[in-house]
């Protein structure tokens, strides 16, 4: 997919704050286009881990890391290194392959 192309254009280039937070990116539109996560302008990277945490438990504490990564490159200047989108890689696989958690409901 277009997806994949950029991220290897990005990470052949050592583009690694690039790559990062367009994998981040990706993350999010995954949870998105699997329902596990209601498509919202403007979601945060925190609210989108606290909400795909709740949907996927195993997965809570990456999804949290990979928040705070995004924040730190995108908005606090932090340099991405190569660990960092091995991080993001590896937790895309883990989303794509996890069943969500369905979480009740309280009906009055």
């Amino acid at each position: 997919t277009r997806r994949l192309l950029v991220l290897a254009m990005l990470i052949a280039q050592g583009r690694w704050e690039d790559a990062v937070l367009e994998r981040y990116r990706a993350i999010v539109r995954a949870l998105e286009e699997r329902t596990i996560l209601d498509p919202r302008p403007g979601r945060t990277a925190d609210e989108a881990a606290r909400e795909g945490g709740l949907a996927l438990p195993a997965l809570a504490a990456d999804l949290w890391s990979a928040s705070t990564t995004f924040d730190a490159v995108a908005y606090g200047g932090r340099p991405a290194s190569s660990t960092d989108d091995r991080f993001l890689r590896a937790l895309d696989h883990a989303v794509a392959a996890a069943s969500p958690q369905r979480v009740a409901t309280r009906t009055a």
